[in-house]
């Protein structure tokens, strides 16, 4: 592929912000596993998020996520907190790409 045949997929702007994520595993009988990790960036419908570990995270897991945005990001992203389910779309040697679900929860900021 030369490089004029990349089209971008995404539908929403990422901004590169660094938050604080907990994720959780909802893996069947696994018993669930919660740990913290950073954004890389975020979009209206999903994130990056590094500093974790992926050993036990495969591409279409469902994940249980809380992403809060210190108050100082808040002029560049619209919410105080998303929380809720999320599908990992991609999983790397650095992290995982998430979707949230259809029904997460976006906390707006109260002017």
């Amino acid at each position: 592929m030369r490089a004029g045949e990349f089209a971008e997929k995404r539908q929403f702007k990422r901004l590169d912000l660094s938050l604080p994520t907990t994720l959780k595993s909802l893996s069947g009988d696994e018993k669930q596993r919660e740990q913290e990790g950073v954004t890389l960036n975020i979009s209206y419908n999903g994130a990056y998020v590094a500093d974790i570990e992926i050993k036990n995270i495969k591409s279409d897991d469902t994940l249980k996520i809380s992403i809060s945005v210190p108050r100082d990001e808040s002029r560049d992203f619209p919410f105080s907190r998303v929380v809720g389910k999320a599908k990992v779309i991609r999983v790397d040697k650095d992290g995982v790409a998430l979707e949230f679900a259809e029904d997460v929860n976006r906390l707006f900021i109260a002017n």
